[in-house]
């Protein structure tokens, strides 16, 4: 089995929810004040401190989407750079060696549309290109203060961003 970068994300995420899912307990409770002492509920109206709390989430769902991405890009440039040694291969040392370094640090400057079309070859017939696109769009648009004037194509969550791109990293490991 191999290992998914992904995967400590997507625990974060999972425990920042059921902090969520605590915090509304408390707040429905009346021994709240004791509880949530320094926390920005403390001595809210009920409706405020759950407005916060929505908002929060609502925030760090978005957050999490955004971590995800960055979690994947950083993966998928450090595939092609590993794949791309295999070049020194097929080049007479010198160049091969110097034509590879040029490569490597060129690919951290690569934008993520061209790297997602480069992997259209290793999954033919999927539409998981397409919905990494929107994932990135939507990364793009929390990343750069969700501009109300140019909303994304999709609402992405979290769970979706996550399978999606996890099926996409099995995928490449599979190459």
């Amino acid at each position: 089995m191999n290992f998914n970068p992904l995967q400590s994300v997507w625990i974060a995420y999972q425990s920042s929810q059921s902090c969520f899912k605590i915090t509304e307990r408390v707040i429905n409770r009346a021994v709240q004040d004791k509880l949530v002492v320094k926390t920005i509920f403390y001595q809210q109206p009920e409706t405020q401190a759950h407005s916060f709390l929505q908002l929060g989430k609502a925030e760090s769902e978005d957050l999490f989407v955004l971590a995800v991405w960055a979690t994947f890009e950083r993966f998928l440039r450090s595939y092609l750079q590993t794949k791309a040694e295999k070049l020194r291969d097929l080049y007479p040392p010198a160049l091969a060696s110097s034509f590879y370094q040029q490569l490597y640090r060129e690919l951290e400057f690569w934008k993520p549309d061209d790297m997602l079309d480069l992997l259209k070859s290793i999954l033919p017939g999927s539409n998981l290109i397409g919905q990494a696109k929107q994932i990135l769009e939507y990364r793009d648009w929390v990343a750069h203060g969700k501009n109300p004037e140019n909303h994304p194509s999709a609402n992405i969550t979290p769970k979706f961003a996550y399978n999606t791109l996890t099926e996409i990293v099995q995928l490449i490991q599979l190459n």
